[in-house]
C-alpha cells in the first residue's frame, strides 16, 4: 500500500485533520491468510478503516464494497464505533480518505452526524448540492496534489461567516477530555462547555454524531494508536503497558478489550502488522 498525507491549509486544521490519499491492492484470488488477519476476508483483501468522528471516502478506478455499498463515488462515512472494511472487487484501487476533526463535517457542512451516525451513504443518496460538487471535483482531477488545493478553495467557501460557539465548545470538552486521559464524566463535560447537561448531550451528538461517554472510549483509542505508531517510527520497542497507563486505561487487559471491540485486533496483532502504517497514524491498516 502507498500512501501519501497532504495536511489542510492552517486555518482549516480546526475542521479536518488530514487528507490521505492511498493506492493499494485489492486481489480478489484466492488465498489462505491466518484466520485472525482482518486483512483478508474469504479470500479478498480488505482494507479496514479506523473507527472515525466522520469522513469522506472517495474511490476511483475500481468499485469498492463498504459495508454493503457499492460504490464508486464521494461516500460518507458517519462516526462509528466500529471498524469499517472496505473491500476491493477487482484490481488496484486509488482512494482518497478526508478526515474529519469531531465536530468538523457539521460546523462546515451541516451534515447532522447524528442522523449519519454509524453509516455508510453514497453522496447522491443523501442528496446534499455541495457534497455533488466535492464529488465532481474528484472524478475530475486525476492527482492527489491537484485535488488538495481545490478542496482547501472548497472548504474555504464553507467555513462560518462568525464563530461558531457551539463547535468552540465542543474543542474545549475535547481538550478537557484528553488532558483528562478519557477520566472524566459527562457531567463534567457539560460544565467545560457551560451547559446544562441536557443541552450538552443534544449539541455534542448534532456535532459528532455520538454520545459522549462512547466518544471519550473512541478519543482514549486514536491517541493509544497515535503514541504507538510514533514510537515505532522513532525505532523504538512499543511497551503496550505504558501506553495503557499513559492513556488512561485501568491496565493491559482494559486496553486489550477496547482494542478488539473498536479495532477488530489486539493491541499486540496491531503491532504486528506493520507501524507506522502511513507517514503519521492512518485511518488504514496497511
Amino acid at each position: 500500500m502507498h500512501s501519501q498525507i497532504i495536511q489542510p491549509i492552517d486555518i482549516l486544521r480546526p475542521y479536518i485533520s488530514r487528507y490521505v490519499f492511498v493506492q493499494a491492492e485489492g486481489s480478489t484470488d484466492i488465498m489462505t491468510p491466518p484466520s485472525d488477519d482482518p486483512r483478508f476476508v474469504n479470500g479478498k483483501h480488505v482494507q479496514p478503516l479506523l473507527p472515525n468522528y466522520g469522513s469522506f471516502i472517495f474511490i476511483r478506478n475500481a468499485v469498492a464494497d463498504i459495508s454493503g455499498t457499492q460504490t464508486d463515488e464521494l461516500t460518507l462515512l458517519g462516526a462509528n464505533q466500529k471498524t469499517i472494511g472496505l473491500t476491493t472487487v477487482s484490481g488496484w484501487f486509488e482512494g482518497m480518505m478526508l478526515d474529519f476533526e469531531p465536530g468538523g463535517m457539521y460546523a462546515l457542512l451541516g451534515v447532522d452526524l447524528l442522523q449519519l451516525s454509524g453509516k455508510v451513504l453514497r453522496v447522491s443518496d443523501y442528496g446534499n448540492a455541495a457534497l455533488l460538487q466535492l464529488d465532481r471535483i474528484f472524478k475530475n482531477t486525476s492527482s492527489a496534489e491537484q485535488i488538495a488545493p481545490l478542496m482547501d478553495a472548497f472548504f474555504l467557501g464553507h467555513l462560518p461567516a462568525k464563530e461558531d460557539l457551539n463547535y468552540t465548545r465542543i474543542r474545549k470538552v475535547i481538550a478537557a477530555c484528553d488532558a483528562a486521559k478519557g477520566n472524566i464524566t459527562a457531567a463534567q463535560m457539560a460544565a467545560v462547555a457551560c451547559l446544562s447537561e441536557r443541552q450538552f448531550l443534544r449539541v455534542f451528538r448534532t456535532y459528532v454524531g455520538i454520545p459522549p461517554k462512547q466518544f471519550v472510549r473512541l478519543r482514549r483509542l486514536h491517541r493509544a494508536l497515535q503514541t504507538m505508531q510514533q514510537t515505532a517510527a522513532r525505532g523504538n520497542t512499543i511497551d503496550l503497558l505504558a501506553v495503557a497507563l499513559e492513556h488512561g486505561y485501568y491496565d493491559l487487559s482494559h486496553m486489550a478489550m477496547e482494542f478488539q471491540q473498536m479495532g477488530c485486533v489486539s493491541p499486540s496483532h496491531f503491532r504486528m502488522l506493520g507501524i507506522p502504517l502511513t507517514a503519521d497514524f492512518s485511518v488504514f491498516f496497511g
